[in-house]
């Protein structure tokens, strides 16, 4: 028998791919690579395996090594290898090992289907972005009319700013200013004229405070803006009606608008950007602009993790207590981009936290640094509750109190000023030229009631006592509100309604004398006019004392010292001094002690890393921050945006805009935001309307009651500048538009007031569309069309082939047996 000729490497190859062996090892392998990429890897922990605790699950693409998102690792080299030979396997198997027949079209078809959908997949992951689009229904367009010499009017000065509720701005020129403020917004408010009754529209109420250096025109007013509608414009004003507190001034004066010095409407507001997803593929990016700029130029940043906590040292960090991180720092290279406004600059990341929130924490300062005395105090109400620790600040009026305003903590630079302070709250009321003056404790008046009767004020005997003789004054207190919160500090006020000899009026008494003025419409109109008082015949002093706190601690003069001055009741306040570590019990079964004291406190804020079975899993990249190190500055922790505004103008609802400013070494600055990468929309998209489809019963605040959520949207024609006409887009009906598919995402849901200067929110003042391509789709599903076709023909037209051949071959046979015979 003749030798066999050896067989070159190409054939040996050409053997290898076409072997079904090769193809089940290798889809076996991606079996398993599929499997850890979605469900992860389950291992154990402890040697007891069969314990139920001993076995934990884990994303393996999520460890350190990877950092991968599920696209990311399905998007990899080995994950495209696989594919890849996978697909030559097929190739070669066909080609060699099944011919081209009638009877193989199945096969072939299910191969060329499967290949297709090979084609498609790669095309789909290789071009796949996706993202959403913040888009808000409308903004407040306000303009400054300033009258010019030749009696035309002219803008002197603009502003926008969103139409959500608590939104603010300023605008105006030459001394005159206007603050406004959105008040609220009913996004189906129900018009009541005749020529447009029966209708909706979104309703802007803003709130308009005008002040300027002509007093006589100072004036406030609620002027209401209706989408679509600018011709129903009109202010609302107060009115002395108490049934009736507020009047239109259509009604009141005749003219729909009290001021037309100012003019607002409403208008779209575009939206160019989309921002892609990281939890599809990671793409953070830092934003930076010159203060003063208002576009942002945008620096990708690759290479930075997404599900890992990295730090160049613990002391860069708050963790809780035995979390601490093991130190693994980054240096990733965020270089400058064409067009640049820092094209010198280069950044470098250093630190990444996936859940982090600031935190301050106070560390002894140098003993000649600046006085900031910090207490920790440790309350206790029994031997079976535990204690309540609180920190309190003495120099920070929004800090400095604690458990409902029951303790407060404060400094003196004098034994004067701790006198005062330290004394009952008391009020001094003098008529000089009677010879009066008087003080009484307001533990000892009636405080609060607006009917309570009035307090005589009467003539002093010459041995100072109250003679009984009426001098035509008397006072009572209407309220008492202390340590309030001002531009310049903290102020306390009695407000007091007096009677004198000229008639009856309210005082705002201050504890600062440089602020008690006469609530009159004359005086009220200039907040800094010189004369604050309509009746200086009497003066009326506030000494608030220890105030609304029955339990003050007070430190200084000396820096080291420490008093506890306590108001329980009438009478004087009782003091005496604290020592750390000290408890003092008192009647009630309550005892206060000093747990630490830094008289020079030093303020330290790090980023506090979340432990992770505290960690909101809904809250996604939300909290994550990013350390950046500046070239010849400090290093600074940067919290994510979610979408990058041009200002704070901008900023809607349930959103933060908190850009750095950056001071380089050599003087320049730089305003720098961490967030994720956008790109440029096809055409700008404007919202024009929110519905919510509810069900029987209607929207009740819960979100089982809605059935479906609507946006109403607009593209602009970049040609035209011409907006479309209005285009549903709802969860499961997405919208194709120029190239990119558009979904229903989030919404702006109700809600309630977060804090006492808030306001609240009816919602559907924005929506967030989902943003996406789909290239690639139409490939895999003709693939799949074919595969399913050829499946079709192998299962069902193959066996009838096979069986009229062998029918006919059995039919042949049977001929020549009889031809033979």
């Amino acid at each position: 028998m003749p030798a066999r000729a050896p067989r070159g490497p190409l054939a040996a190859l050409l053997d290898l791919f076409s072997s079904v062996w090769f193809g089940v090892i290798l889809l076996a392998i991606l079996f398993v690579y599929m499997t850890i990429g979605s469900a992860g890897v389950i291992y154990p922990i402890h040697p007891n395996i069969l314990h139920k605790d001993a076995w934990v699950h884990a994303q393996m693409r999520q460890w350190r090594p990877f950092e991968m998102t599920e696209f990311e690792w399905f998007h990899w080299w080995p994950f495209d290898l696989l594919i890849g030979l996978i697909a030559v396997n097929m190739i070669v198997t066909t080609f060699r090992r099944i011919p081209f027949k009638v009877v193989n079209y199945g096969v072939w078809m299910i191969h060329s289907g499967i290949i297709m959908m090979i084609v498609g997949c790669v095309i789909y992951f290789g071009t796949k972005v996706e993202g959403d689009a913040l888009v808000q229904r409308r903004m407040v367009f306000a303009e400054f009319l300033e009258k010019q010499p030749d009696g035309t009017m002219k803008v002197a000065d603009r502003v926008a700013f969103a139409a959500t509720p608590g939104a603010r701005a300023v605008v105006g020129s030459n001394g005159t200013r206007y603050d406004l403020e959105v008040a609220s917004i009913d996004p189906n408010w129900e018009m009541r004229s005749e020529e447009a009754k029966g209708l909706t529209a979104y309703s802007v109420n803003v709130d308009v405070r005008r002040s300027g250096n002509d007093v006589s025109t100072n004036t406030n007013f609620m002027r209401q803006l209706l989408a679509g509608h600018p011709e129903h414009t009109e202010d609302v004003i107060r009115s002395n009606d108490p049934a009736q507190p507020m009047q239109r001034a259509k009604k009141a004066l005749g003219t729909p608008l009290v001021d037309e010095s100012i003019r607002m409407s409403l208008d779209y507001a575009p939206q160019p950007w989309f921002y892609l997803r990281p939890e599809l593929e990671k793409c953070w990016a830092l934003y930076i602009r010159k203060p003063g700029e208002s576009t942002w130029t945008e620096r990708p940043i690759e290479g930075l993790p997404l599900y890992n906590d990295y730090v160049g040292s613990r002391d860069q960090v708050f963790t809780a207590s035995g979390r601490e991180l093991a130190p693994s720092p980054l240096d990733i290279a965020i270089a400058p981009v064409e067009g640049d406004p820092f094209p010198d600059l280069t950044f470098r990341a250093s630190g990444f936290l996936r859940y982090a929130i600031d935190r301050a924490q106070y560390r002894a300062g140098a003993p000649t640094g600046p006085l900031n005395p910090v207490i920790q105090l440790a309350l206790s109400s029994g031997a079976d509750a535990p204690p309540i620790s609180m920190q309190l600040e003495a120099l920070d009026p929004r800090a400095n109190k604690g458990q409902g305003d029951l303790i407060g903590f404060y400094y003196v630079d004098s034994e004067a000023a701790f006198a005062k302070r330290a004394a009952a709250p008391s009020i001094r009321v003098r008529v000089p030229a009677l010879g009066v003056d008087v003080r009484e404790d307001l533990a000892n008046l009636p405080l609060g009631d607006p009917n309570a009767p009035f307090i005589a004020v009467q003539k002093p005997a010459a041995d100072g006592s109250a003679t009984g003789d009426q001098t035509g004054y008397a006072y009572r207190i209407i309220a008492v509100q202390d340590d309030i919160l001002l531009s310049t500090g903290t102020a306390s006020v009695a407000i007091v309604e007096v009677k004198t000899p000229q008639g009856t009026f309210r005082r705002w008494v201050f504890d600062d004398a440089r602020l008690t003025r006469d609530a009159t419409d004359e005086l009220m109109k200039d907040p800094h006019a010189a004369q604050a008082v309509s009746d200086a015949s009497i003066e009326i002093e506030y000494q608030p004392g220890l105030g609304s706190t029955p339990i003050a601690v007070i430190a200084g003069p000396d820096p080291q010292r420490l008093r506890l001055a306590t108001l329980m009741g009438k009478g004087a306040p009782t003091v005496r001094d604290l020592t750390i570590g000290e408890a003092v019990t008192f009647p009630a079964g309550f005892s206060i002690g000093v747990a630490n004291y830094l008289p020079r406190a030093v303020r330290d804020v790090r980023p506090f890393v979340v432990p992770m079975e505290q960690r909101d899993r809904d809250a996604g990249v939300q909290l994550a921050q990013m350390r950046l190190d500046v070239p010849g500055g400090d290093p600074v922790w940067l919290p994510f945006h979610q979408y990058v505004f041009d200002s704070a103008l901008e900023v809607p609802r349930r959103h933060t805009f908190r850009p750095k400013l950056l001071t380089l070494a050599d003087g320049r600055q730089v305003e720098v935001i961490f967030g994720r990468q956008r790109l440029k929309l096809p055409s700008d998209i404007a919202l024009e309307e929110f519905v919510l489809d509810a069900h029987i019963g209607g929207f009740t605040g819960e979100q089982s009651t809605i059935r479906d959520y609507t946006s109403l949207v607009r593209f602009r024609d970049a040609s035209s500048d011409a907006w479309s006409e209005p285009v549903r887009v709802s969860v499961n009906k997405p919208v194709e538009h120029g190239g990119l598919s558009y979904f229903q995402a989030q919404w702006d849901p109700p809600d309630q007031p977060r804090d006492a200067n808030d306001r609240g929110s009816l919602g559907l003042n924005y929506t967030v569309l989902g943003v996406g391509n789909r290239h690639g789709v139409w490939t895999m599903l003709i693939g799949t069309c074919i595969a399913c076709i050829g499946m079709g023909y192998a299962f069902y037209v193959k066996p009838l082939i096979k069986r009229r051949r062998r029918d006919e071959v059995m039919a042949s046979l049977a001929g020549a047996a009889k031809e033979g015979a």
